[in-house]
């Protein structure tokens, strides 16, 4: 309970000033910057894996994590390159990554803002919403920024975690950012509330790794740098987590029993383990993140309004019990922020 309680905090509160007292009290500061390629790295913790690009004439940043990790993030950058940062890619609207725009916004006031149209449009109809977030630059399916080792590639190929998850490729390095709709090698949260989906989920993965050519790395929304071969393994686990629990409630079956299913395939108990992630501290298991998935594509299914996204309905009282007050509901402006 007190897990579940700590997530439905950091998540409800979302764009309030409380949420970054909560997600510093249980998410673990930022580390030393880590080297992924060429010109290419990695800033692990402080919300999510900020990804560091050295071009010919500056910085980009893809994420920026929480707010109040601006400083940190710079003195990374600086302990790499003197270039100056020039540009942010925010890989979609939860604060978690985009919480320190402001920093570098007034570092440099001219700083490019690229995110997915969708994003725009959450970002405009939300009045709380950090005015640093607000892009100078979307794009709709693809967009290229830049030319030969200094390339960037922008995809997107649908909803999952949200409606606007970009898949951001550095071409020379061979590698990419994938945001939160791959994260700590496990079924990612979905925020309903920003358009994400456990039904379209794997559509989504299965035309990014159709439609995307020669990435060797993957860098996850938090945690680790994976694979291709391990991105490819995880489009097929979503489809089968999709295509289990189709299966289970057209039986009657529970969403456990789902579960069961999908762990007879060996293949796929890398997704299923039980053990904290690190950075994932304040709790959750790939286990208990793919059972709350199997929650939300049964509603989502049933045509239900997705109330199981942070975890299972707790069970209909006795008969004759007075059932308990619903929670209030959060702002209309609030937002999910964590992965």
């Amino acid at each position: 309970m007190q897990r579940t309680a700590i997530l439905t905090t950091i998540v409800v509160v979302g764009l309030a000033g409380a949420a970054v007292t909560a997600q510093r009290a249980v998410l673990p500061p930022p580390e030393p910057i880590e080297k992924v390629g060429t010109n290419l790295y990695k800033i692990f913790g402080g919300g999510g894996n900020t990804t560091v690009f050295v071009r010919s004439d500056g910085v980009v940043l893809v994420d920026t994590k929480l707010a109040g990790n601006g400083q940190y993030i710079l003195d990374q950058v600086k302990s790499v390159t003197d270039k100056p940062v020039t540009m942010i890619i925010n890989t979609h609207v939860h604060p978690d990554h985009n919480g320190s725009n402001d920093f570098f916004k007034a570092q440099r006031p001219t700083i490019d803002v690229v995110t997915h149209e969708n994003n725009r449009k959450w970002i405009a109809g939300n009045p709380r919403s950090n005015p640093a977030m607000v892009p100078t630059r979307t794009f709709t399916d693809k967009l290229t920024l830049g030319k030969g080792k200094d390339r960037i590639d922008l995809y997107y190929f649908g909803a999952g975690h949200t409606n606007g998850d970009a898949f951001v490729v550095f071409p020379a390095e061979r590698a990419m950012q994938i945001g939160d709709l791959m994260a700590w090698n496990m079924a990612p949260l979905i925020d309903p509330a920003s358009g994400g989906s456990v039904i379209a989920l794997p559509d989504t993965l299965e035309k990014a790794v159709k439609g995307i050519r020669n990435v060797d790395k993957v860098i996850e929304g938090h945690g680790f740098v994976n694979t291709w071969a391990g991105l490819r393994a995880y489009a097929e686990f979503n489809r089968a987590l999709l295509t289990a629990s189709k299966d289970a409630l057209a039986k009657g079956q529970t969403p456990e029993q789902a579960v069961a299913v999908l762990e007879r395939n060996p293949k796929f108990a890398v997704f299923l383990d039980q053990k904290i992630k690190k950075g994932l501290e304040y709790g959750g298991t790939p286990k208990s993140r793919a059972l709350i998935n199997v929650n939300v594509a049964f509603q989502e299914l049933k045509g239900e309004p997705v109330t199981t996204n942070f975890g299972p309905r707790p069970p209909a009282p006795p008969a004759g019990a007075t059932p308990p007050a619903p929670p209030a509901a959060p702002p209309a402006s609030a937002t999910p922020d964590r992965q």
